[in-house]
């Protein structure tokens, strides 16, 4: 038994010896009070039949699916809610489907590379649609390393050093078709950079990084990401994200992470 699990149980024994044997024992400890109570290794099976680790994995990537739904189900409200209302809420929820994304990606890097052991479902680690910003093709941009680490998809991130306009590009290679491209990039609170993304010469998407969040620097509380969404995209064509930097901030860039929308319309159904 480690120290912590001796001092809980002794403490719980005053009161309840029975509820403090049940602590004690791994075959009795409730699942969702296992690692308060005990250290038990990545591959421990939980009553479930699952590992700790993969648990740590599905959890995050079921939460981050949750927290889109949330927004989904409010854009069904569209006309039975004032304009204003209507806007505003949705704007928040949008905000945090895509911090629920940045937070399962720094959970689930960290404890990859922590335990070593990779996802069941090959997820953590893996983004088939994303492309980085640092193997994009760069006019401008010069690749940095953020921290921590395990808030930029990769450890690292494209930032815009000058006053100028930087931009990243990206040649389609797939197939034609209708795509949701998403925008990873970092809204801190010392400026607010200007974006634009094009397809070919069409652009499709233009926003200011003017959040009201709590750091100036690049991190897991400044990642934000932008959804553009039914984006018609003909193979062989770039993609290219313009940032325009302003005060302290350098239009600092993550990825571009490019779905077909079917498979998007798809998986938020489930």
């Amino acid at each position: 038994m480690d120290r912590t699990m001796a001092t809980g149980t002794k403490y719980i024994a005053q009161y309840s010896p029975q509820v403090a044997a049940m602590y004690e024992s791994l075959e009795t400890c409730p699942d969702n009070l296992l690692l308060f109570m005990h250290h038990v290794p990545y591959t421990h099976r939980l009553k479930t039949g699952g590992t700790v680790i993969q648990h740590i994995y599905d959890a995050h990537y079921q939460g981050a699916e949750e927290a889109a739904q949330f927004a989904d189900r409010w854009r069904a409200l569209a006309g039975a809610i004032d304009t204003d209302r209507y806007a505003a809420v949705l704007e928040k929820l949008e905000y945090q489907s895509g911090h629920a994304i940045v937070w399962r990606d720094a959970v689930v890097s960290w404890f990859l590379r922590a335990s070593g052991i990779p996802d069941a479902r090959g997820r953590a680690g893996h983004a088939a649609d994303r492309i980085e910003a640092e193997s994009m093709t760069l006019n401008g941009y010069v690749v940095e390393p953020v921290t921590p680490w395990e808030t930029a998809s990769g450890g690292r991130a494209a930032a815009c050093p000058g006053a100028h306009r930087c931009a990243a590009s990206y040649r389609f290679p797939g197939a034609d078709g209708v795509y949701t491209i998403a925008v990873l990039f970092f809204d801190e609170n010392d400026g607010q950079s200007e974006y634009r993304m094009f397809v070919g010469e069409r652009e499709i998407g233009r926003w200011r990084a003017s959040g009201d969040l709590p750091s100036n620097t690049p991190n897991g509380h400044t990642a934000t990401r932008r959804i553009v969404g039914n984006v018609q995209i003909r193979r062989g064509e770039t993609i290219r994200v313009e940032g325009t930097p302003d005060g302290g901030e350098r239009a600092v860039l993550d990825y571009v992470e490019i779905t077909p929308t079917s498979r998007s319309n798809a998986k938020d159904a489930k």
